[in-house]
């Protein structure tokens, strides 16, 4: 219980340090001040959010969307600071889950993006990065997950963490309806 109450005050502190760098860093780094609130707002709707879990240090990624059956889990790799590139990590992953969200309710692969006319995604994904971005994308991703990960990595640049914590909320949650 005593680790359970650890865990939670660490997450707590981590999200708080969070929002606070959003409130000291400038608008070109790319901090958003709403990323506190999107990361309270997943995890109060069922998607577990860990920071620096064990396999952080491997290195290999900086954060991660998985699912086992109906566990959810965001896993994020800040280390010591965070910074503006934990900000996008943490869109990027949000992204990931909204597409889970998406595609169970479609009843379609969970590889697919939430935008599924590709030539009109690729359009989105231009807008948003460089052609070098998306062929990196192309050359360190299984082909599966090009489209989800081009999806994920230009719809943390293009939407803030306020616009993600809507569209979250509107994929993933039981909204009801004005009578």
């Amino acid at each position: 219980l005593n680790v359970i109450r650890h865990n939670y005050m660490i997450k707590k502190l981590l999200m708080a340090a969070i929002a606070a760098a959003a409130c000291i860093t400038p608008v070109a780094a790319e901090i958003q001040p709403g990323t506190s609130s999107l990361l309270e707002t997943i995890d109060a709707n069922g998607i577990l959010v860990t920071i620096d879990h064990e396999e952080c240090s491997t290195g290999r990624y900086s954060g991660q969307y998985r699912w086992l059956g109906f566990q959810r889990e965001l896993r994020l790799c800040p280390g010591e600071t965070v910074d503006a590139g934990d900000h996008n990590t943490v869109r990027h992953e949000v992204i990931h889950a909204i597409q889970h969200c998406v595609n169970v309710a479609r009843g379609t692969s969970t590889d697919d993006p939430v935008m599924n006319d590709v030539d009109y995604l690729m359009e989105f994904a231009r807008d948003h990065l460089s052609i070098r971005e998306i062929e990196w994308i192309q050359r360190n991703y299984d082909r599966s997950q090009w489209l989800t990960e081009i999806e994920a990595f230009a719809g943390a640049r293009a939407y803030t963490s306020s616009e993600l914590e809507t569209i979250f909320l509107a994929a993933c949650t039981l909204q009801e309806e004005d009578a």
